[in-house]
Order: structure tokens, then sequence, then C-alpha cells
């Protein structure tokens, strides 16, 4: 959610001096607008909404769960699959990297604001991209002498219940009050 309020921000800052509209102030020669802060506002709350509604839908579901959901709803399988393979090897990425800032570290780097530390931290990301690359390549041989084809199994056989049509209902009773509420 910061990520993405992150950019929200770049947006309440521009969006009231590129959009036309009543005069709310003048910086320099430009104009800011109280439509565009308006609009600004409102692309806020709405990004707020969605993402805090997406995070209590999937939020609490495990990305395995998520991703033989999304298989049910026939997303391509190309897609599901890579969505678990980089929830399972983020973290793993993440250790190399740990492990790779422990050993410049160990070597007596300190960052700085320098063309050295530049270099150094480009090469680190190099490194781990070269190391993903050839783990991805283990990972691929091993799930083939296993006997990977291509396809995942679904062990999990997710079924229509009842309780899932009623919050459908309910979440479609839901959606429909607010419309009702907001065109009024």
């Amino acid at each position: 959610m910061a990520s993405m309020d992150g950019f929200i921000l770049l947006i309440l800052v521009m969006l009231p001096f590129t959009m036309p509209g009543e005069t709310w102030f003048t910086l320099w020669g430009f104009v800011a607008s109280w439509d565009g802060l308006w609009r600004a506002l409102q692309i806020a709350l709405k990004a707020n909404a969605i993402v805090l509604a997406l995070l209590t839908l999937v939020g609490s579901m495990e990305a395995i769960t998520l991703g033989h959901a999304l298989h049910r709803l026939k997303v391509p399988e190309t897609l599901v699959q890579l969505l678990l393979f980089t929830v399972r090897y983020i973290d793993v990425l993440r250790d190399e990297y740990l492990r790779s800032r422990v050993a410049m570290k160990a070597r007596g780097f300190r960052p700085s604001n320098s063309i050295h530390s530049y270099k150094l931290f480009g090469y680190l990301v190099g490194m781990m991209l070269i190391k993903a690359m050839e783990r991805s390549e283990r990972v691929l041989n091993a799930m083939k002498c296993r006997g990977f084809s291509g396809k995942w199994p679904h062990l999990d056989q997710m079924r229509f219940k009842p309780i899932d049509l009623l919050f459908g209902l309910t979440a479609f009773a839901l959606i429909g009050l607010l419309l009702w509420v907001n065109l009024r």
C-alpha cells in the first residue's frame, strides 16, 4: 500500500498543475486548480479503496491457494506458474542478497555516495541475476528429473459451496447499494 501511495502522492502534487479549472494558487507562474486537486483526491481515494478491498479478499490467502484458485478461474497456466515460482523464489533471492551484503561488509565495504559504491551495487545486482539464472536452470533440471511436464498437479479440488454463493450475493448487493447511493 505504501508504494502505491507514493505514486498517488505524485499525482496529488502534479494533477492540480496540469488540469484546467478554477485557480487555487499560483507557484512560479504555474497555476494550480481546485478541479485538479479534487480529481487527484478522487483518484487517491478510489485507488486506496481498490487496494484495501483486494487486500481484504486476497491478502490473508496463501499464495499457493491463490495460484490454484486462479487456475480454477481459467487464468492461463503460464501466468499461474509464473506467480507460483515468483512467490517461491522471492525469499531465496532475498537470502542470496543478504549473504552477498554480509560478504561485502566482511571485506570492509561501507556504502557512500560515490562511483565506487554505485559500481559495487551494480556488481551485486549483476551477480544476483547470474546466480538466479543458474539456480533456475538447476531447478528446471531437477523438476524434469522428477517428471515435470509443464503443468502443475492440482491436488486440491476446489468446489463451489453454498457459502460461496452467499458471499457473492452479499458482495453484489453491497456493490449495488454503493452504486445506487453514488448515483442518487
